[in-house]
């Protein structure tokens, strides 16, 4: 459990801390954070904390999907982020990617 003690001192949903705690893997499939990675405890919260920011290879890996799809679900999910964005604020779109890309480094 002391493995897991900076887990549960961090920001994480309760739900979270709830499966560290009862030292099982998220049963909810239907939760937007599920994912199905047991060593993780099938939660994307606790993976992001305990690994932090990954390549896409690392990624890709993990889920047993090419590099390559990877990438092609990132791309899209930017062009989401831009066009959504864009639209709200009232931007041009080729003005967010950098910031998208920057805004969120350490």
């Amino acid at each position: 459990m002391k493995d897991h003690d900076f887990l549960l001192n961090s920001d994480l949903p309760s739900c979270s801390k709830a499966c560290i705690k009862c030292r099982v893997s998220c049963p909810v499939e239907d939760c937007r954070d599920w994912i199905d990675y047991e060593g993780d405890m099938n939660c994307t919260s606790i993976s992001i904390k305990k690994n932090g920011s990954m390549t896409l290879r690392e990624v890709a890996a993990r889920l047993h999907i090419s590099f390559v799809r990877v990438k092609q679900i990132e791309d899209k999910t930017m062009n989401k982020l831009e066009t959504g964005l864009a639209r709200q604020f009232g931007v041009e779109r080729s003005k967010l990617r950098e910031f998208i890309f920057t805004a969120f480094e350490e």
